[in-house]
């Protein structure tokens, strides 16, 4: 597995950290919560476009993992529009 891909597979989880701080400020209360609502949405939106921009870059470099590559970023896609929807409504 190409190096990129590693490191894409890393922004993923980048991701699931800012998540997890999404979903921690929305079962507390008082104003922390507003710090670890925003501090979890940069976090797992610089994980996604991360992921995505490397998966991208994969793609075009690695013919042979190019099915893969394009399989991530659209997970890191589908996932970004999934957090930007969750936050509308949080």
């Amino acid at each position: 597995m190409p190096w990129i891909l590693r490191f894409a597979i890393g922004s993923l989880f980048v991701f699931v950290i800012g998540a997890v701080m999404i979903a921690w400020a929305c079962m507390s209360t008082g104003w922390e919560t507003l710090t670890w609502f925003a501090w979890g949405c940069i976090t797992s939106g610089a994980g996604l476009i991360g992921a995505a921009l490397l998966a991208m870059l994969s793609a075009v470099i690695y013919q042979g993992w190019r099915r893969f590559s394009l399989a991530l970023m659209r997970v890191s896609v589908l996932l970004f529009l999934a957090l930007l929807i969750f936050a509308k409504f949080a």
